[in-house]
């Protein structure tokens, strides 16, 4: 959004960055990474709203729930604000497990919600989101956050290994189905095959403990390979090294009815996907032949679909290059670049 808005406009991005400077014509103000949650969402909005006013813009774009009392302060100094909305929130925080007393922190939410969707501009990130927010927004589009193919041209993979690397890249949860893809390796190693987890992304200490109790897992451990947060193009640019691009995702209300922007991104890349069985993700994977669905809970569904892959040469170099040519000829950000453009001009 960033980088395309720069076209046109002076863009300035407060985000989380280690040093303030100006990359690709947007200036970067760093934003300290608060670790303890309460904090974060009790007081990172008035550390925000500080450094927004000091930037003086016309627009405010958030992109994050915690900042929307950032955003009504923002908008009672005759900003324009706009209210950036990936996911369904309200419901998943019923899917958030470090979330006590959610019915109260649900009820709090869908206060501060719909003070944002009468005073800012709404943008939803998903068209399963319009029916709960055209309604309510007075100001509502729909932006979808297809991928970015000149970021990933160069990452993408000219060759397929036929292998056994497995890559994950976002957020590591347990309802990311990592559990049940360590089982998935260690029923393969039962039938005689080494195959490989690489793993991107932060690793909460609870489920960190959840593996290391696995029974089997003396037995896996040396094949589990944890990398921590890396930047995107580091964290990206294991992929040529990899073979099939993991999205076990347990089935949850929010991610139901969502789009994971990783399936763009390995199919951007030209890895084979396996991915959960919802209809959506039947219809994006499988619908564009580019990869096998499953059951998210199912440990033995994963592994039959990772040896298909890795035994099918002739299905698997299929699913890589249908993959490649569905983003480019649908799932593209360029797509969505002009929707973004009138979203700015109606506004400004």
């Amino acid at each position: 959004m960033c980088k395309h808005l720069s076209r046109r406009f002076e863009v300035h991005l407060i985000a989380v960055h280690p040093v303030e400077e100006i990359r690709e014509g947007i200036h970067i103000i760093p934003f300290k990474r608060y670790h303890n949650r309460k904090i974060r969402i009790l007081f990172g909005w008035m550390f925000m709203l500080v450094k927004a006013l000091k930037v003086n813009a016309k627009v405010y774009h958030l992109h994050d729930p915690e900042l929307i009392p950032c955003g009504i302060f923002l908008k009672l100094f005759g900003k324009k604000v706009i209210l950036d909305i990936h996911e369904n929130i309200a419901e998943d925080i019923f899917d958030k497990p470090w979330i006590k007393r959610q019915k109260l922190i649900f009820a709090i939410f869908s206060f501060f919600e719909t003070i944002a969707c009468r005073m800012f501009y709404i943008i939803l990130a998903e068209t399963s989101y319009e029916k709960r927010y055209s309604g309510k927004a007075r100001h509502c589009y729909t932006v979808l956050n297809y991928c970015d193919i000149d970021f990933f041209d160069k990452l993408s993979k000219t060759t397929y290994q036929h292998g056994l690397q497995l890559y994950y890249i976002g957020i590591i949860l347990e309802n990311r189905g990592i559990l049940q893809i360590a089982e998935a390796v260690y029923l393969l190693k039962q039938e005689g095959y080494e195959a490989d987890f690489h793993c991107v992304g932060e690793l909460y200490s609870d489920l960190d403990r959840k593996i290391k109790q696995l029974p089997y897992y003396e037995e896996i451990k040396a094949q589990l390979h944890f990398y921590g947060r890396l930047p995107l193009e580091e964290g990206y640019a294991m992929a040529h090294k990899m073979d099939i691009g993991l999205c076990i995702i347990w089935p949850m209300k929010n991610s139901i009815e969502s789009y994971p922007t990783k399936l763009f991104e390995y199919m951007s890349i030209g890895l084979p996907i396996i991915s959960s069985n919802f209809p959506l993700y039947q219809k994006t994977v499988e619908g564009n032949f580019s990869g096998i669905c499953v059951d998210p809970l199912n440990p033995s569904e994963i592994k039959n679909a990772i040896v298909a892959i890795h035994t099918d040469v002739k299905k698997s170099e299929l699913m890589a290059k249908s993959g490649k040519l569905a983003v480019k000829n649908q799932f593209n950000w360029e797509s969505q670049t002009r929707v973004l453009t009138r979203v700015y001009e109606d506004i400004l």
